[in-house]
């Protein structure tokens, strides 16, 4: 079944894309599905730059992708993906760190030092001059890229949770105190949830609080106003 498909124009909204590293196309060793996670795992590394909570030691960013995501996020099978990883770990483009039993692995994006690398290269910009993120970082973590988009200095996202995949602010974190109280047994379940479902939300925190007021609804209020000739 042919797909419907327009010419691009002057006016034409570019589709979401990500970045695709032009030492990549020199890399025929790799397979096409290795160079496609590599500019996934990319893609998340840009944006991991920019939050607090993912820099080591070292000053080097890492990030966290569980193997289900990715694979959902390149629609390849698990098995793939794990073959994809392993083909870029052995060229030394990335390098995966364990964090314990069930949690997911720290990914530390690499590149070669001995290509010319474009800053042109390595940044996408829309028409009105704001820059895009890959279409998979957009579906996975809505919350995630959208702030993204916005200056905020004193709200960075850290990654919380067995899994890490839930992703609040400091803000975040000092509002659940007050209004969750038992708000770290609900970042686990969400933590959990999302990793065993796939689901993902685009605000972790209002997730959160919604859950507990579920969980924990008000008591009706009592209504006062009595009938005429009622005794109060």
């Amino acid at each position: 079944m042919s797909r419907l498909t327009q010419f691009i124009t002057s006016e034409s909204p570019i589709p979401a894309h990500m970045a695709f590293p032009s030492f990549l196309l020199t890399m025929s060793e790799l397979s096409d599905s290795a160079k496609i996670i590599y500019c996934v795992l990319l893609c998340r590394a840009q944006l991991s730059q920019k939050r607090d909570g993912f820099t080591d030691e070292h000053g080097r960013i890492f990030i966290y992708y569980p193997i289900k995501d990715l694979a959902e996020a390149v629609h390849k099978s698990e098995m793939s993906v794990k073959t994809a990883l392993s083909t870029l770990e052995k060229h030394e483009l990335i390098v995966r760190k364990r964090q314990g039993v069930g949690k997911a692995n720290r990914i530390y994006v690499k590149f070669p030092v001995d290509r010319n690398l474009s800053v042109r290269q390595t940044e996408n910009c829309l028409p009105d001059g704001k820059k895009t993120v890959c279409h998979a970082e957009r579906k996975l973590s809505g919350r995630y890229i959208e702030r993204d988009n916005k200056k905020i200095d004193n709200r960075m996202s850290k990654a919380y949770g067995k899994f890490q995949n839930v992703f609040l602010s400091d803000d975040d974190i000092s509002i659940l105190q007050r209004t969750v109280p038992p708000y770290r047994e609900y970042i686990e379940r969400l933590s959990a949830y999302m990793q065993s479902s796939g689901k993902s939300y685009a605000d972790h925190a209002a997730t959160i609080r919604s859950w507990y007021l579920r969980d924990n609804p008000s008591p009706p209020a009592r209504n006062y106003e009595s009938e005429e000739n009622e005794s109060l």
